[in-house]
């Protein structure tokens, strides 16, 4: 894993409804689709609670780097500080980059990211599962597949944000999305090549899968979630918010890359930002339909 100051665009330039279910796994070989998701997903929860500048979270991506090196990615870190309002003080973030056999700037045609911290509180254990530890399971095994197919892999950036939360209540304009401000801004804003879309995914592993796709997804990405949908016979799991939602989407949308966010709906989720957010809540089904409507998704965008 290579550590990249990130200090401006030409530095990277230059880089170029479920039933109840076992838990049980079978032996590592064995695992693919949402079994394999699961593994990850239950492997980044045992670290414990990762919010920005923790050991848990320096283990997170160790893990992913290590699980993503196993298929030829190459993986990069971006580190970067920036003052937090509600702390107080300045806080360092890295977010950690993938690409495939070497591929270049200019290759790179859909991006596909999750964020890896889980939210900061100070008076409880919060492990984020579902918020994102799941959505990296699925990115991870999502690679290993893409990994059999160098052509369209060399096509593809993966992305693994840092400081997604906000440290405040809420995600608002001024906190939280750090990770994907900072990555847009200086890795594509002002760049001549940008690539065509990108796919954010958060909240993908809970039971009853239940997602809200923003109001403003744009709409050729939004036919592409629906006939991914239909396909996996999921469409009543995948509705149209009434809004827009704050996530790691708006600063690609806002850098010039059409952006897909496939996020849980939030605002019906009791155990959301709650200690119920826990292993318990995943559900490997819930991961095979994600991961049957994302990478559907990203191969009809690759081939496009």
């Amino acid at each position: 894993m290579k550590q990249i100051p990130y200090v401006g665009i030409s530095l990277f330039l230059l880089l170029q409804g479920c039933s109840k279910e076992s838990t049980d796994l079978p032996p590592e070989r064995e695992r693919t689709g949402g079994r394999a998701a699961y593994a990850h997903t239950r492997a980044i929860v045992s670290l414990g609670p990762r919010p920005p500048g923790s050991a848990a979270l320096q283990k997170t991506r160790n893990y992913i780097a290590s699980e993503l090196e196993k298929s030829e990615w190459e993986t990069f870190l971006q580190p970067f500080t920036k003052p937090v309002a509600a702390l107080g003080k300045q806080v360092k973030f890295t977010n950690l980059i993938a690409r495939h056999g070497g591929s270049s700037h200019s290759q790179i045609k859909v991006l596909l990211g999750a964020h890896i911290d889980s939210k900061y509180y100070p008076d409880r254990r919060f492990l984020g599962a579902d918020d994102a530890a799941s959505a990296v399971g699925l990115i991870l095994e999502i690679a290993r597949r893409l990994s059999s197919d160098p052509e369209k892999a060399a096509r593809v950036e993966l992305v693994f944000f840092d400081g997604e939360e906000a440290f405040g209540k809420n995600i608002s304009p001024n906190d939280g999305l750090y990770g994907s401000k900072y990555y847009a801004e200086n890795c594509w804003r002002k760049s001549a090549e940008k690539p065509a879309a990108g796919i954010i995914l958060d909240m993908v592993g809970h039971r009853n899968l239940t997602i809200r796709y923003p109001s403003d997804t744009p709409a050729f990405l939004e036919q592409e979630l629906l006939k991914a949908a239909r396909n996996a016979g999921a469409e009543h799991r995948f509705k149209k918010a009434l809004n827009p939602i704050l996530d790691d989407h708006v600063p690609l949308n806002n850098a010039g890359i059409p952006t897909l966010d496939i996020i849980g709906d939030f605002s019906q989720f009791g155990w959301w930002h709650t200690e119920a957010d826990n292993l318990k809540l995943i559900s490997t089904q819930s991961l095979d339909i994600s991961l049957q409507v994302a990478s559907e998704i990203l191969i009809n965008l690759l081939e496009e």
